[in-house]
């Protein structure tokens, strides 16, 4: 008979306690009493759901203590004294339980099974405090990191305004060194022009003070009816009749002299001057963009450069609306600008410019090119004049360096943009002898030993072919190591 039965027949849930049979039940592992139907229908087990129904019981809590001291004896054998607790079954059990039905479980004595629990407690302890000690000098580490990590940004600021400060100086320094340059290539001739206005002023204000009084002369001379006193009048004015001969003689000498001088070698020097300025242009240029591009790409600014052409002719006016050229490399590079031929120089003939769009798209190796092909550069560039015979070609950097895979194809892209159809141009020839380093169709760099090779542009129209009579001459870059 289960020894908590005396306990269920004095006790009844107050939900269910008008029902025949009994049932509550007890969970053998906390020792709760719970009504079976109660957990049926989902209610809480609660201790105010219980209700006494026996006469002799004066409360529910005696009747819960009375219970609690008589809770040494076994669940089952009442009468039994409870020496082992089975730590599988979770139940109290006596020497008769532990000898049949639990004598293949884990069961300890109580003793035992304190003992244990004290000394899993104490070790419990000794691991928290030495886990205590662990987050303290990991607080102490974080701590140290965080005023590392403050001191280190602070230092970093500092380097970066040092830097910054630097660069500004270098750039300013550049900017004075062209804006020098630039004064220098007026000062021969601006101050000379200058020196001539002032003079034409001052002698335009003298004439016409002049004229102001001729103008005055005229009328005195009209008003003057006596013969007599307009001779006196005349002799009085001589000198100044004299003088304003000589004025209008030395400013006449100015403007024949003078004035044409200054015109002669005004347009004597203006192809000279010209060329300073187109040179002077380019380099600003080149190196704007060239510093622009090391500080966005990191990048530093040594680049390499290959050049396709064994020699530059003169074909003078060519067609050209579009030129193309496939291009690719060994290794992964930056490419950073290119060299196209520029335009002839003919004498007595201005110095003019041509614009044209440059894009580069990136395929890959079994890709054709469409209009959907991926465009990574598109850039306008004015192509100049260019004076130099033994190396015709005009560098020029793109505004961000952009990376060329080994392993994809680059369709490189010119069309003219102006509205010369037939252009006065030098043209390269990459020649038909074998070399090492260069042949028709690639291009090995002596310093990074980078093979570059050329292809025809298929699926784009072109008006040069670029083995024979090409523009795209040099290409500039900088090695991915």
């Amino acid at each position: 008979m289960d020894g908590f039965d005396s306990l269920f027949s004095r006790i009844r849930c107050s939900i269910h306690h008008g029902m025949k049979s009994n049932y509550l039940t007890l969970d053998k592992k906390t020792f709760q009493v719970l009504c079976s139907l109660c957990l049926e229908e989902g209610v809480t087990p609660k201790r105010k759901n219980l209700i006494i129904v026996d006469p002799n019981v004066a409360s529910l809590d005696s009747l819960i203590k009375d219970e609690e001291e008589n809770a040494h004896h076994c669940y089952k054998h009442n009468d039994e004294v409870s020496l082992f607790y089975c730590e599988e079954c979770g139940e109290f059990i006596c020497k008769t339980c532990f000898a049949t039905e639990h004598r293949n479980h884990s069961s300890s004595t109580f003793d035992l099974i304190v003992n244990e629990i004290k000394n899993k407690n104490i070790k419990l302890v000794e691991n928290l405090n030495e886990l205590n000690k662990k987050i303290d000098e990991s607080q102490d580490t974080i701590e140290n990191l965080n005023k590392f990590y403050i001191s280190e940004k602070e230092n970093f600021k500092n380097n970066l305004n040092k830097v910054q400060n630097n660069l500004n100086k270098v750039l300013d320094d550049k900017a004075n060194e062209y804006k020098e340059q630039i004064e220098s290539f007026f000062n021969g001739v601006d101050n000379e022009v200058e020196l001539n206005v002032q003079k034409l002023e001052a002698n335009r204000k003298k004439a016409q003070n002049m004229l102001e009084e001729f103008s005055k002369m005229k009328k005195d001379v009209e008003l003057i009816k006596d013969d007599k006193k307009i001779c006196i009048y005349k002799k009085e004015k001589d000198n100044t009749i004299l003088d304003n001969k000589q004025f209008l003689s030395d400013i006449e000498n100015f403007l024949k002299d003078q004035l044409n001088k200054t015109k002669e070698k005004v347009i004597n020097e203006e192809d000279s001057f010209k060329s300073k300025c187109e040179n002077l242009k380019k380099n600003i240029s080149i190196y704007e963009n060239s510093v622009i591009n090391t500080i966005i790409s990191g990048i530093p600014n040594i680049c390499n450069r290959i050049r396709r052409f064994r020699k530059f002719t003169n074909l003078k006016s060519k067609y050209f609306k579009t030129d193309s050229l496939c291009m690719l490399c060994s290794n992964s590079v930056n490419l950073a600008g290119f060299s196209l031929c520029g335009l002839l120089h003919e004498h007595n003939q201005p110095l003019i410019n041509y614009k044209i769009n440059l894009k580069i798209f990136e395929l890959d190796n079994v890709q054709k090119f469409d209009n959907n092909s991926k465009e990574i550069v598109s850039i306008e560039i004015d192509i100049p004049v260019i004076t130099n015979i033994v190396d015709p070609v005009y560098q020029f950097y793109l505004k961000n360096s952009v990376t060329i895979n080994k392993n994809k194809l680059y369709f490189i892209i010119i069309k003219n943009l102006s509205n010369m159809t037939f252009v006065n141009t030098w043209c390269g020839n990459v020649g038909l002898e074998l070399d090492d380093h260069v042949n028709q169709h690639s291009v090995i760099c002596n310093n990074s030993n980078v093979k570059f090779n050329f292809l025809s542009a298929f699926g784009v129209e072109s008006d040069f072919n670029e083995f024979s009579e090409g523009i795209i001459s040099d290409v500039i870059y900088s090695l991915i190591e």
